[in-house]
């Protein structure tokens, strides 16, 4: 072993870490200050903090061959610095990495930030394999069996997780396609709710009731959806039936009436009122308004107040709705009679 030259390495190496950390942490943060951007300084501190360690690693690295230790023992040696200085840069991988994507999906919208911090942990781990998978090819280890045992499990890994990753593409197809996002009012078959949470596997939302609906995304994109959060307007539509013994002057007069009391309704406006057939049991009309608003509940009121006034002016002019009946005409006694 050369005393001597285990020395110098070891001093040019500490010297050239402790040199390096001087001018990251010093010297070079008075340039990065002046720029607007916050990511440079990062990067700095990130460096910073790891180049001590890897410092450190490379000089007992570079040192290994001064020792004079057995081959078993610089063997197991160079092993455990090798894992310890790849753990270093994989650990300093991630964290840019993430800082990176998070600055990027800042800068677009919440809905792309809500999708990097979900796959975070995906990503990590990639870096992770793939980083242990240069490790080893490094020492000299065979991945052909690794690969083999990989593609032998690779079928039962994918039945077990067939059921998240079909969750987890249908969450990745809400985000990016948007046909709902967060706070906006969705119906679903018969479920009428307001989006609270969108997650990997499910979608929370809270009914009109109050309670909390947890549905698969899977099950809201092989579904229709109906979106009320972009309807400026909602149009009504549906029939009045009176009575046949409803006069032709107040048939003719229910219209103007219909007009005049939507118009004074707040938030809704008349478009037409017509008498449009001969029913079985009734005379019926058609009657078209909007309702000018998103808010689902204001939109219920209104409707409640034109409901209520048509009925109160019906009753004031002495016109029925009609109801489903049957009228029956007999023959008289006499005709029964004669045929008996």
């Amino acid at each position: 072993m050369s005393v001597d030259a285990l020395l110098i390495k070891l001093v040019v190496g500490l010297g050239i870490t402790l040199t390096t950390t001087v001018v990251l942490r010093r010297v070079l943060p008075r340039f990065t200050r002046r720029t607007s951007s916050d990511f440079d300084d990062f990067i700095l501190r990130a460096l910073s903090s790891a180049v001590i360690p890897f410092g450190i690693i490379v000089t007992l690295l570079i040192t290994k061959t001064n020792l004079g230790l057995p081959n078993d023992v610089e063997r197991a040696y160079d092993v455990v610095l090798r894992i310890v200085g790849s753990v270093v840069i994989i650990r300093f991988v991630n964290r840019i990495g993430t800082r990176f994507l998070q600055s990027v999906a800042k800068r677009s919208d919440s809905d792309l930030e809500q999708l990097f911090k979900n796959i975070q942990p995906l990503a990590q781990a990639v870096i992770w394999i793939v980083g242990a998978l240069v490790l080893f090819q490094s020492l000299g280890v065979q991945l052909a069996a690794i690969w083999a045992l990989l593609s032998a499990g690779g079928i039962g890994v994918g039945l077990a997780l067939k059921e998240p990753a079909q969750e987890l593409f249908a969450y990745l197809m809400i985000l990016l396609d948007k046909p709902f996002t967060v706070g906006q009012f969705i119906n679903v078959g018969s479920t009428f709710a307001t989006v609270e949470k969108i997650g990997v596997r499910s979608t929370h939302l809270r009914s009109l009731r109050g309670e909390a609906v947890v549905m698969n995304n899977s099950a809201l994109t092989h579904t229709t959806l109906l979106n009320f959060a972009d309807m400026e307007s909602r149009r009504m539509i549906y029939s009045l039936g009176v009575t046949y013994s409803t006069s032709v002057e107040q048939m003719k007069a229910i219209p103007e009436w219909v007009e005049n009391i939507i118009e004074v309704i707040p938030n809704t406006t008349f478009n037409r009122c017509h008498f449009t057939e001969f029913g079985d049991s009734s005379l019926n009309l058609e009657l078209v308004y909007y309702i000018d608003t998103r808010d689902y509940t204001t939109a219920l009121n209104a409707q409640q107040a034109v409901n209520l006034a048509i009925m109160e002016c019906f009753a004031r002019e002495g016109i029925e709705f009609a109801l489903p009946s049957r009228t029956l005409y007999l023959e008289s006694d006499s005709v029964a009679g004669k045929l008996s």
